[in-house]
């Protein structure tokens, strides 16, 4: 079956395809008859779906919402229809998919990166640090294959930054490159270090985020967060590699601990160290760059040259030609999506918080 996008549906068009369930309730109309109300995702977009009552089949609706559940694949079968200038689905039947038959790049963004040779880039610079046992650390981690899988895998955040496959492992290797570039400045800083906390500062993010079917916190995410897992995580290798001087490990564990930089933005502690304060500055200013970019793409559909009212930046954001320096053909403005990432998924999981 060939898949039916969200951002392809026209007004109007027959739709049988696979979709992921966002949302779902039991809504009543005026008269007082129940009807299915499904938000559905791929990776290009959602779009809200209904199905009525049946007076050939009473009770279908409440049947066929005990039937599949949040984040389940389901078959939709129906119609589109533009309602108010809003593209929906208007359902004869929506029934739970075989996994087995579903192509998950069809639905989660993946970064237009290639991971493994961003590892191999990784490890390169990993190799040119000169402490003993902060390259046996890092060494450490390269290693561990089920880690290395799951961190080219993961996503940076769930929506905020870099929110797609790929996604944190690209983020990781900015902050280190630029670690690496912002080191030389600072001839006193201890490049090492440095190194070390922009590879390690986010390895937590692998266990706190849930990316197989959607984006979204584990539980032991919501529990400690991933400054703690990752600490957890730093501690458990730093103990494997056997006589890891006491004083390095407690600063590695600072970095990671206090990248947020101030206690009311996650952090257990605020930095304390040269290192730490630069770590802290380059995660927030990448993270807050590409936050901007976000903003811009869930805005491509505001006319003039600003954003929508970002709740998470309390602004506007300027979107006009001048900032990105190129404009589209008959277009006053630029839209050529977020670099890195395949265009259209930056709203599909901003239903709740978001941290860098």
């Amino acid at each position: 079956m060939t898949k039916t996008f969200v951002s392809d549906l026209t007004s109007g068009q027959p739709v049988d395809g696979i979709f992921l369930v966002r949302e779902k309730a039991i809504a009543t109309t005026r008269d007082g008859r129940p009807y299915l109300n499904v938000n559905l995702i791929d990776r290009t977009g959602k779009v809200g779906a209904k199905l009525w009552e049946k007076r050939d089949d009473p009770g279908c609706v409440q049947r066929i919402y005990a039937s599949f559940q949040k984040n389940d694949f389901v078959r939709a079968v129906g119609r589109a229809d533009l309602y108010k200038e809003t593209m929906q689905l208007i359902l004869d039947d929506i029934i739970k998919a075989d996994t087995s038959t579903v192509d998950i790049s069809d639905f989660l963004p993946s970064a237009d990166i290639d991971p493994e040779k961003v590892a191999r880039e990784l490890k390169k610079t990993a190799d040119t640090v000169i402490d003993p046992y902060i390259k046996k650390l890092l060494d450490a981690f390269f290693k561990d294959k089920k880690f290395m899988e799951r961190f080219k895998r993961a996503p940076a955040a769930k929506k905020l930054h870099q929110a797609y496959l790929g996604g944190l492992i690209e983020h990781t290797a900015l902050l280190v490159n630029m670690a690496v570039a912002v080191a030389d400045f600072y001839p006193h800083v201890n490049r090492d270090l440095l190194i070390a906390g922009a590879f390690l500062h986010d390895i937590g993010k692998v266990e706190e985020l849930e990316y197989n079917r959607v984006f979204d916190y584990t539980d032991r995410g919501r529990f400690m967060g991933h400054l703690v897992i990752g600490a957890r995580m730093v501690s458990e290798k730093i103990d494997s590699v056997g006589n890891f001087p006491k004083e390095t490990g407690d600063l590695i564990l600072h970095l990671i601990l206090s990248h947020h930089g101030e206690l009311q933005y996650g952090s257990p502690v605020v930095p304390v160290i040269p290192e730490a304060v630069m770590l802290h500055h380059l995660d927030h200013m990448d993270a807050t760059v590409w936050g901007f970019l976000g903003e811009t793409e869930r805005s491509s559909e505001v006319e003039g040259n600003w954003s929508k009212f970002s709740n998470v930046y309390q602004r506007y954001i300027f979107t006009g030609d001048r900032f990105f320096g190129h404009q589209d053909e008959g277009s006053s403005r630029s839209r050529k999506g977020t670099p890195g990432k395949q265009t259209g998924s930056l709203s599909l999981f901003d239903d709740e918080e978001e941290d860098e």
